[in-house]
């Protein structure tokens, strides 16, 4: 019996990477060109506060008026700005704002939270004050 179960968890091992649902390679895609996009809009929206930007102006409509393809790129889905001692954090969210898809501190080279991938997260900031200015320093 002993010599069955090790095969036996072996092969179950293997055929679950044919049972379990691959990612759809078009959505990672349009995730990544989004995300892309929600970096240029960052650093756009963090160059609004170095200018002097009051952090409760629309600060996403600032960025957008010197440069309507920031808002553009990012098609019909709503997007969030938070600031946290004078670094923006945005928010990508589906287009009904129900679902988050990226959340990004704009000081960080990279998405800091890719929501899309944990399937019906909330359109809500995650990333704490704390964090932020952990890699915001």
């Amino acid at each position: 019996m002993r010599k069955l179960v090790v095969p036996l968890l072996v092969g179950l091992l293997l055929m679950q990477g044919c049972i379990l649902p691959k990612p759809n390679p078009d959505r990672a895609a349009e995730m990544n060109r989004l995300e892309i996009a929600l970096r240029r809009l960052g650093a756009a929206v963090e160059g609004q506060l170095w200018s002097g930007a009051q952090r409760d102006a629309d600060l996403i409509a600032l960025a957008c008026a010197n440069d309507p393809s920031l808002c553009s790129a990012l098609g019909g889905n709503k997007t969030r700005v938070r600031v946290v001692d004078g670094h923006s954090v945005l928010l990508l969210c589906s287009p009904d704002n129900r679902l988050a898809l990226v959340e990004d501190i704009a000081c960080t080279p990279k998405p800091d939270r890719k929501a899309w991938t944990d399937g019906n997260a909330p359109c809500e900031f995650v990333l704490s004050d704390q964090q932020i200015r952990e890699v915001c320093r």
